[in-house]
């Protein structure tokens, strides 16, 4: 429900725990669209650790937590669309675009207001200590440096295979594996490994837009840092965020949306300050 008019935004469901023969990934699905007076309805599916059976609760690692943020950011970018079926944001939004708002909501599991708020000890019901949340954050970054790296090889490796000249068979295939991971990566390729193999995202949409990952990331902290980052729960500035960006999404240029949001055009500044770089 919309709280400033009451009226219904729309539907979700929540299939949160695994079980045989589910699909073993983290994922959301919409399964109709805006149209009349039909609201839109998205399904979020991921497979954290469910209660025991003899009644002991779930505890979530905060990695897990974070999983549940990035997905919901999917789930509120399309109950937040407006418009009517083909014409909803996410049936136009561009690829590259489409993670910012499922990174977007990552922040709030780093950020202090947002990590007290989340957790609590499952006996005592006591906050998390601030100086655990301290080194927690102190620890975001460690190993950042490789995970770039491989998301470069990752997306240049994409793109060199939708390119102009891709490897004509499996040898070749191989060839570039071995020659790109370790050049980008600065991880060597084990005889005969090929990620290729697996990586479903090729296979899901993502084909030639797998960069789109890195780069929703800019976007996601230049808009965090911006305009959450001094008050991670301004419902001012989340209203703006709403209308400005997962309303329109991708119904004219999301630069020109991003741009009114921010009040310039997106920076890469935020991101490297976010991941310890700059």
């Amino acid at each position: 429900m919309d709280a400033s008019n009451g009226e219904r935004v729309g539907f979700f469901y929540l299939d949160l725990h695994p079980r045989e023969g589910k699909y073993g990934h983290a994922a959301i699905f919409h399964l109709l669209k805006r149209w009349k007076g039909q609201t839109p309805v998205d399904c979020m599916l991921c497979n954290l650790p469910a209660p025991s059976a003899d009644g002991t609760p779930a505890l979530l690692r905060h990695s897990d937590c974070v999983t549940f943020f990035h997905e919901f950011g999917h789930i509120m970018h399309g109950l937040c669309s407006e418009g009517e079926a083909n014409g909803t944001t996410l049936a136009k939004c561009p690829r590259d675009f489409v993670e910012a708002p499922s990174q977007m909501l990552e922040n709030w599991c780093w950020a202090r207001d947002g990590l007290r708020r989340l957790s609590r000890h499952h006996q005592t019901s006591a906050p998390l200590p601030t100086e655990l949340l301290e080194k927690m954050i102190a620890a975001k970054n460690v190993g950042e440096g490789l995970g770039l790296v491989r998301q470069v090889y990752l997306s240049s490796l994409d793109l060199a295979i939708h390119g102009e000249a891709p490897p004509a068979d499996a040898a070749g295939l191989q060839a570039l594996v071995d020659e790109m991971r370790p050049r980008l990566s600065l991880v060597d390729n084990p005889p005969g490994a090929n990620m290729l193999r697996s990586f479903g995202h090729l296979m899901n949409q993502y084909s030639a837009a797998y960069y789109g990952y890195m780069w929703a990331e800019v976007l996601s902290a230049d808009m965090f840092a911006t305009c959450f980052e001094a008050n991670p729960f301004d419902k001012e500035a989340g209203m703006r965020y709403r209308k400005l960006v997962l309303a329109p999404g991708g119904v004219g240029k999301i630069s020109e949306h991003l741009e009114r949001f921010l009040g310039r055009p997106p920076s890469q500044d935020a991101f490297l300050k976010s991941r310890g770089i700059a």
